[in-house]
């Protein structure tokens, strides 16, 4: 069945059902009481204790956290990634690929990540249940797909609760395919698409044989951390599939180039596109070339729906976020910037906008 519609997914739709969105993970994080969870991989904490001391001066083991302003994400990977594009090291944080202390930092956080969105999305999915049951109900789900770039499963979950009426796909194979009882191998017929632009949790990829697993429903990725899995075909260790928020992503994984080409063909064909939760920022310049590549080379701009606001969203925030939507799109008569929240929007869809 052919896409009319394309809902996007930034980080404002998981921060409905309760995640952090990019700038509050660290800070949040360090200071509640899930810290005693990422201790027991003495290791990995104290390595991030010692970079972050010596790093921004930040002491994590210190009581008083409170008005301390953490670093967000994107800029310490991106001072990371420099380092390592550019074959640099700092002081006591070799880079070289024999030692690469500054790698290892890079991994830590990248399991940081996880570990964060395991502990704070446990048993959320309110808002994404809600959107894929009024989906089914309107009988839209099967002309609508889903580009994501959270790596959490709120709607990966909602979608598969479906099942065995409609199946997830995620546009590439998983090793489960060949496995009896385990995840089946999505039919056209019923299958609703799922883009994970930027990896997911619950994808763990061997570096070594090339595949791709799947653990439905469990965000296996933040468990790695505590508990290493090896590849069920060669006993390789696996690895997450994570494209962490950095001004240098690399999307050169075999499946997420399977992924960013479907999510392409998709936008392609939909009729409207509804951005939820995504202000669009200037930074994301992978983003803007995929879209810019579907309006150009696609047969004509489909229409734009902005649902992004929310309680706290300023007037100034508002009109900053409308203006970059409406400078990108050529057609700008086609962009509607709405009032909505991602709340609403699962609720009652765009209704009168």
């Amino acid at each position: 069945m052919e896409i009319e519609d394309v809902i996007f997914l930034g980080a404002g739709a998981s921060a409905s059902e309760g995640a952090p969105l990019q700038g509050d993970l660290l800070g949040e994080y360090f200071r509640s009481d899930q810290m005693g969870n990422f201790q027991n991989n003495k290791k990995m904490y104290q390595r991030l204790v010692d970079f972050f001391r010596t790093f921004f001066g930040i002491d994590i083991q210190g009581n008083n956290l409170k008005n301390i302003s953490f670093p967000t994400f994107e800029e310490i990977l991106g001072i990371i990634d420099l380092s390592l594009n550019r074959g640099e090291s700092f002081k006591n944080y070799s880079s070289t690929p024999d030692k690469s202390r500054i790698q290892r930092i890079r991994e830590d956080l990248i399991f940081l990540i996880a570990i964060i969105l395991d502990n704070k999305l446990i048993g959320k999915s309110k808002y994404h249940r809600g959107l894929v049951n009024r989906l089914k109900e309107e009988k839209k789900l099967y002309k609508t797909a889903f580009v994501s770039l959270n790596y959490d499963i709120l709607i990966d979950n909602a979608l598969e609760e479906l099942y065995p009426d409609f199946h997830l796909d995620y546009g590439v194979d998983f090793t489960n395919f060949e496995k009896q009882n385990d995840w089946t191998r999505p039919e056209p017929q019923r299958a609703v698409c799922l883009y994970k632009l930027h990896g997911s949790l619950n994808w763990l990829y061997c570096p070594t044989c090339i595949l791709l697993t799947l653990t439905p429903k469990e965000k296996r990725v933040a468990k790695l951390v505590f508990k290493p899995q090896n590849c069920e075909v060669c006993g390789g260790e696996m690895v997450p599939i994570i494209i962490p928020p950095t001004f240098f992503k690399v999307m050169s994984n075999f499946y997420l180039q399977q992924v960013w080409l479907k999510s392409e063909n998709a936008l392609k064909q939909a009729k409207r596109i509804f951005f939820c939760g995504y202000s669009f920022p200037d930074a994301d310049i992978h983003i803007k070339y995929l879209l810019k590549r579907v309006e150009i080379n696609g047969s004509s701009t489909p229409e734009i729906f902005i649902i992004n606001n929310h309680k706290e969203k300023t007037d100034s925030q508002k009109q900053s976020e409308e203006l970059r939507y409406n400078r990108f799109f050529k057609d700008k008569h086609k962009v509607h910037y709405t009032n909505l929240s991602f709340e609403d929007f699962c609720e009652r869809g765009i209704g009168d906008e």
